[in-house]
Order: C-alpha cells, then sequence, then structure tokens
C-alpha cells in the first residue's frame, strides 16, 4: 500500500482528520491532517471563553498552512535533532503559545500529531520536549507502521510557500 492509500485509509477509519479552511472562499492547497486528540481540542468546546478564543486562534493557525500561505521559520520549525523529523507549527498570537507537533508525509501533506503548551516545555532540551517528541514519534508509528516521515533540513522540499530563513537548529547551537 503507498502512503496515499494508507493515509486515506487512516482519514476512512477515523484516525485522522482533514482540517479544511473555513473562511469562505478558501480552498486547501496544502493537506493538514491532524490526529483524533488534536481534532477534539479544536471542535469540541471545552474551557472558558478564554481558552475557547485560543483554540480558534489555534484553528487560524494551522488553517495557514492549508491554505498555501508563505511560511517561514516563525511558524514551522525542525526540532532537534533533526535525524527524528519531527516539526513543529508555532501557534504564537496570544498566551498561552502552543506547539503542534507532526511529520511531513510527503511535500505539502503535514501529520500533525500532538500540542504541548509552550510554556510547560523548559529548555529546547528538557525532559518535557523529549517527551513531547517522543510522543509525537509513537504517534507516527501507530498511524504509518510501515512508512518513514520525509526527512531532511531543507524546508523548499517538504513545502511549497517557505521563505528563506533557518529552519531548523544546528548541533552546535545551545
Amino acid at each position: 500500500m503507498s502512503i496515499d492509500a494508507e493515509i486515506m485509509d487512516c482519514i476512512q477509519r477515523e484516525m485522522l482528520y482533514v482540517l479544511r479552511p473555513s473562511a469562505p472562499g478558501t480552498a486547501s492547497r496544502r493537506a493538514m491532517l491532524l490526529t483524533q486528540g488534536l481534532w477534539d481540542v479544536l471542535n469540541s468546546p471545552e474551557g472558558d471563553d478564554e481558552w475557547e478564543q485560543r483554540v480558534a486562534e489555534l484553528r487560524a493557525d494551522l488553517e495557514v498552512f492549508a491554505e498555501g500561505m508563505p511560511i517561514d521559520p516563525k511558524y514551522l520549525f525542525l526540532l532537534y535533532p533533526a535525524a527524528n523529523c519531527v516539526w513543529e507549527i508555532r501557534s504564537i498570537r496570544s498566551d498561552p503559545s502552543i506547539r503542534i507537533l507532526g511529520f511531513f508525509a510527503k511535500r505539502d501533506v503535514f501529520i500533525a500529531t500532538n500540542y504541548a503548551l509552550r510554556k510547560e516545555l523548559g529548555g529546547w532540551q528538557s525532559r518535557d520536549w523529549k517527551r513531547v517528541k517522543r510522543e509525537a514519534q509513537a504517534k507516527w508509528r501507530w498511524l504509518f507502521k510501515t512508512y518513514q516521515p520525509l526527512s531532511g533540513t531543507s524546508v523548499k522540499k517538504l513545502v511549497t510557500g517557505a521563505i528563506d530563513g533557518k529552519y531548523f537548529k544546528d548541533r552546535t547551537a545551545r
């Protein structure tokens, strides 16, 4: 089975959900696919008005990817170590800042696996960062047992519309 067939199977089995742009007249130019937990966060009213507003902003930030808007390193970033292929989408409009972790199944197809509130993660090499990255990897393996995510630090090979910039942290950077 191809990765396309695996993705379609996951959608049919409701293991992945397609995030479509909600603004009238907009169409999907890239695919943003969410696991059940992320889908529930975006579609289940849970919490006070402030949290619901924050979730609406998160949805809008994720729709930026699906709509095909330009992408920069403040929005999309490859987490260390690059060999693990875990990317984050940064939703930073307001507090709390939210990180959506995921992988590229193919060019312009992002599989969002899990999320974390940035304030709960600590420094970029903290135990909490490692935990959420391991969780992302485990969800990928659960979804796509025989397929590896796309790898590499050249963002333009992974997503169209990427603006030049540094999308990853060097090993030597501390």
